[in-house]
C-alpha cells in the first residue's frame, strides 16, 4: 500500500476538501521547498527520530500542528488520506527508493517522483475548486 501514490484521485475526492480548503498549496510549497533544500532528504537520511524532530521544526514554522500539520503532510507525502503511522511510512518510502529495493513492476513511486508530481500541480485552479482533471495537470514519465 505505501508503493502507490494516488494522489490525484486523493485530491479529486470530496473527503479530501477539508485539507485542500486548508491552504494545502502553501503547506505544499513549503514541503517542496524543504525538499529541495536537501532537509527533508537529509531528514529521511537520518531514520524516524530525525523525521520527527524536522517535523516539529517544519510545523512550527507553519504555525501548525497536530491534525492541520499532519493531514496535509500525509496527503502530500503518501497520496492518501488515511494509512500507517507516518513517521514510519515516509522513512520506508524514502529507503524503498534506493537503487535495487523495489522491483519496477511494483508500481512503486520514489520520494523523488511524489515531489515532481506536486510541483506540476495546478494548486491555484484546484483552490479555485475548478473541475480540471488532475491527471492532465501532472504526469509522471517511467
Amino acid at each position: 500500500n505505501l508503493l502507490s501514490y494516488p494522489l490525484h484521485a486523493t485530491l479529486a475526492s470530496p473527503e479530501a476538501k477539508p485539507a485542500v480548503e486548508d491552504k494545502l498549496h502553501e503547506v505544499a510549497a513549503s514541503l517542496i521547498a524543504a525538499y529541495d533544500s536537501g532537509e527533508i532528504p537529509s531528514a529521511l537520511e537520518e531514520g524516524q527520530g530525525a523525521w520527527q524532530k524536522w517535523v516539529k521544526a517544519f510545523g512550527k514554522s507553519l504555525k501548525r500542528k497536530g491534525k492541520s500539520l499532519f493531514m496535509p503532510l500525509r496527503v502530500l507525502l503518501t497520496g492518501k488520506l488515511h494509512g500507517p503511522e507516518m513517521g514510519t511510512s515516509i522513512v520506508l518510502i524514502y529507503k524503498a527508493g534506493s537503487p535495487g529495493i523495489v522491483v519496477p513492476q511494483a508500481g512503486f513511486v520514489s520520494m523523488e517522483e511524489r515531489f515532481k508530481i506536486l510541483r506540476e500541480i495546478d494548486w491555484e485552479a484546484l483552490n479555485k475548486d475548478e473541475s480540471v482533471p488532475l491527471e492532465s495537470t501532472a504526469t509522471v514519465s517511467t
